[in-house]
């Protein structure tokens, strides 16, 4: 199992990536704003994980506890965040 003429070479774990990966950002600590109009404030802290592209912007993986101590994570929308001061 060497060559095949039909889809080449094997990749091995040293060949480059054919497209570059995002860069990693560290771990950011964040406000997560999940308020609605109507419900009272609930705004938690957090951690900020990693960002995605969507059709509406930028969308922010992380992780908050509410304050009954379950620990969520989710994709939210960058608008809900904002970064802890």
């Amino acid at each position: 199992m060497g060559h095949n003429r039909r889809y080449g070479d094997r990749l091995s774990a040293l060949d480059p990536p054919a497209v570059a990966p995002p860069p990693r950002i560290r771990p950011q600590h964040v406000w997560v704003n999940l308020s609605t109009v109507q419900h009272a404030s609930a705004v938690y802290p957090g951690v900020l994980v990693e960002w995605r592209p969507v059709v509406k912007g930028w969308e922010a993986l992380c992780t908050w506890a509410s304050p009954d101590g379950v620990v969520h994570t989710g994709w939210l929308p960058a608008m809900r965040l904002k970064p802890l001061t």
